[in-house]
């Protein structure tokens, strides 16, 4: 079914709402925005193309982290195994580094994603950590399970730009309404917390936020800021980012610019659906990785924009 985010009033009388909350049906999900909610829905490979394109929603998942693990199987099982099965955690990254284990890239994910904005629809983009603490009950060299829900929950965030009242103030109205309008990134947070990210066009002139639509003829000009990593120490090793300008199409993304540099500026010649993406090779964390260093040495996606469209 669907997930209404942040409903400001049940869908249905109780003894309909479990049959209600399980549709996805156009006056469904209609009544749910109605009500205060943003529309959203989990477990993107469950979905197909032409659903997510055509059904009433506002967005779907670009990362889940249920999945994930389930493609990534093989080497929980073998850390499970080898390691923390025989509490032999010398060997092991810091318990909190234990997704870097994974590759965190779903083909099926960028496949469907891009795909579905290149037949012109917006949707917004989430993370999904899908954390029940029901995985993994062992505990890692901390005491705590590897699947607690700190763990899981602090691994990575939904950044939101929220528009504040002009008293600087926001509720959940506002957090609402910058989700709903696309204003968001996602930051895997267990490589480090990002600081000074951007994403966003001068157009005619004006500038226009991450989720906005804008015109071709005005000139558009897509501009990113690399983020740095929060508080960390200039001695040592440190990590390699490069950002990446891509465009949606089907079957996936193209990559029309990248810098490794503080900023992008590129100018749009094509219509379509553009998001960043800044990679990493992580290797300000080697000190944490025990013996398992090919953990750091692979780069991987780092912060997750979702997407601005220009028409």
């Amino acid at each position: 079914g669907a997930m209404p985010v942040g409903l400001e009033a049940h869908a249905a009388p109780l003894a309909e709402r479990q049959d209600t909350y399980g549709r996805t049906d156009a006056a469904t999900l209609d009544r749910f925005a109605a009500l205060g909610a943003v529309r959203l829905v989990a477990h993107t490979e469950d979905w197909t193309v032409d659903q997510l394109a055509q059904m009433h929603l506002d967005g779907f998942e670009m990362f889940n982290l249920h999945r994930n693990a389930v493609l990534n199987a093989g080497i929980g099982a073998e850390l499970l195994l080898n390691h923390v099965d025989t509490k032999q955690f010398d060997a092991l990254p810091h318990p909190d580094l234990f997704l870097a284990a994974f590759n965190l890239e779903d083909p099926v994910y960028l496949s469907t994603w891009g795909s579905v904005l290149a037949r012109g629809v917006r949707r917004v983009t989430t993370f999904g950590s899908d954390c029940h603490q029901n995985t993994f009950p062992q505990l890692l060299q901390d005491g705590e399970r590897i699947d607690s829900y700190r763990r899981m929950m602090s691994a990575f965030y939904n950044h939101l730009l929220v528009r504040a009242g002009a008293d600087g103030r926001w509720d959940d109205a506002a957090l609402k309404e910058a989700l709903k309008a696309g204003r968001n990134y996602g930051v895997f947070e267990f490589l480090g917390y990002a600081e000074g990210f951007d994403f966003h066009a001068d157009a005619g002139g004006a500038v226009r936020e991450l989720g906005d639509t804008v015109a071709l003829s005005d000139g558009v000009v897509l501009k990113a800021t690399m983020p740095r990593v929060q508080r960390l120490e200039a001695s040592g090793e440190q990590p390699r980012l490069t950002l990446l300008l891509l465009r949606a199409r089907e079957g996936g993304w193209d990559e029309v610019a990248r810098t490794t540099g503080p900023a992008l500026s590129f100018q749009a010649t094509e219509r379509g659906a553009y998001r960043v993406e800044v990679r990493m090779t992580p290797r300000h964390l080697l000190r944490w990785s025990g013996t398992r260093k090919g953990f750091f040495a692979a780069e991987r996606p780092w912060v997750m924009s979702s997407a601005l469209y220009v028409q």
